[in-house]
């Protein structure tokens, strides 16, 4: 077992920690005994090589074991992406999962404040009424009265705490970007994950399928959206557990939901986003807009089993934003969130 300075100048070295040393080493961040400098210093020496496979499964674990957990009785769908792909769209994921919770789909949606954007999912739904500061028994209760809960990554994950400075200082993505939306706390079996480096796909999907997730879509459109895209070919690694991996692609052309406005998924600040979302639900979005969140939604459904097909998702989405019960799903989140 390596002290900090070995496992620090051994990873200068540019070598690779075995799972168990990557396990210890986040062990340690966790715990708080790893001084901000040199954790610092342990960003940097990884900045220069993607982190393999063996470390991210050692972090991954490690911050599994330090997470608050949520003992949940129903089966739940995760929308949530790794961030970073510098779009600036609107929140996309949780509009799409507001959907999926009003067509029947249980949704326990895990999500933060704002690190790369303007407006986290956090920020958002705290905007629009959403009460995101629940105890673990309060959300339990709110997925299973209304069939989405909000579950805020700084409530279930307290030791990234102990990370927070040494992020920040070193002022770009750490392989806790990648691990973050990994770690849902309800452990939600099905899951649809956005991401900015598609190299990172494979071993991601492996991960979620090896700690007890039933099915994950890991999701990268060909021009960077870390979302099912509505203006290109989204590339989609389909994990599933006891079946082989399977790749394939969402063409939004084959739903007549193709854009080519680059503007038309512009974000804001908290209130700009809340009143998207609010337009997009009550269906009084724009087209664009309307073709972003049913993309998703459809992944959604698609992935939980509510529907067998992308396009069966699809024309389920659109009339879910038709009728307005995205809005009225909405409202009900807000009111039992508060009760």
């Amino acid at each position: 077992m390596k002290n900090l300075s070995e496992t620090i100048s051994y990873l200068q070295c540019n070598k690779t920690l075995s799972e168990s040393e990557a396990f210890d080493l986040q062990s340690s961040i966790l715990r708080g005994e790893v001084p901000t400098e040199r954790l610092v210093e342990v960003f940097v020496a990884l900045s220069g090589r993607a982190v393999a496979k063996e470390e991210l499964s050692g972090f991954f674990r490690a911050s599994q074991k330090a997470m608050v957990p949520l003992a949940v009785d129903v089966r739940a769908l995760d929308t949530c992406g790794t961030g970073g792909d510098n779009s600036g769209s609107f929140n996309i994921s949780t509009a799409a999962g507001i959907v999926c919770a009003a067509g029947g789909v249980p949704v326990a949606k895990h999500g933060n404040r704002a690190a790369s954007s303007l407006c986290g999912s956090a920020d958002v739904l705290e905007t629009l009424g959403v009460k995101i500061e629940l105890a673990p028994e309060q959300a339990k209760n709110v997925l299973e009265r209304c069939g989405f809960v909000f579950l805020f990554a700084r409530s279930y994950h307290p030791a990234f705490r102990h990370a927070g400075e040494a992020r920040k200082l070193f002022g770009k993505k750490t392989y806790f970007n990648l691990l973050g939306p990994l770690l849902n706390p309800a452990k939600a079996a099905y899951r649809v994950h956005g991401l900015a480096d598609v190299s990172f796909a494979q071993t991601l999907g492996s991960l979620l399928v090896a700690s007890g997730v039933r099915k994950a879509w890991l999701v990268h459109a060909e021009d960077g959206l870390d979302e099912v895209s509505p203006f290109s070919v989204t590339q989609v690694l389909a994990f599933e557990t006891g079946k082989a991996k399977r790749a394939f692609t969402i063409d939004p052309r084959e739903y007549n939901l193709a854009i080519t406005d680059r503007n038309a998924l512009a974000g804001g600040d908290a209130k700009q986003n809340a009143e998207i979302l609010s337009a997009i639900l009550k269906g009084k979005g724009t087209r664009g807009q309307h073709s972003a969140v049913i993309l998703n939604a459809a992944a959604g459904f698609t992935v939980y089993g509510e529907t067998k097909s992308i396009a069966e998702g699809v024309k389920l989405a659109a009339d879910i934003l038709a009728s307005g019960k995205g809005y009225e799903k909405l409202q009900e989140i807000i009111t039992v969130s508060n009760s």
